[in-house]
């Protein structure tokens, strides 16, 4: 009973052990040495940042590649989306009907203010 209890006993030091040394070996640099998948670890992320501002006194929704968001009356909305991506108005306006196409994304468009009434 007494060599089952130092069994049981070491095998719970040893476990205790491993579980406090893997995540500081997950952060060495030998911990990304055996990575699976490399090339995953390096993707780009292409997408192109802007914002677009209502400047108008009333809310505003924005289609965005199919999801819906609300732009507060003189507040912004950050967006990232790859090139290409059409921003839809969802509500009528003074300029704008419900579909209307606001502009597409472009990459000349990384890190500008898009302003909408």
């Amino acid at each position: 009973m007494l060599r089952m209890t130092r069994v049981f006993g070491s095998s719970l030091a040893v476990l205790i052990l491993a579980g406090a040394i893997a995540p500081a070996a997950s952060a060495s640099p030998i911990g990304r040495l055996f990575h699976l998948h490399p090339r995953a670890a390096q993707t780009r992320d292409t997408r192109i940042s802007l914002q677009v501002y209502n400047k108008g006194f009333i809310f505003q929704d924005v289609k965005v590649a199919g999801k819906i968001y609300t732009v507060l009356p003189h507040q912004w909305l950050g967006i990232k989306a790859p090139a290409g991506t059409e921003v839809y108005t969802e509500s009528t306006s003074f300029e704008h009907r419900k579909g209307d196409l606001l502009f597409a994304v472009t990459p000349e468009m990384k890190g500008a203010t898009i302003s909408i009434n």
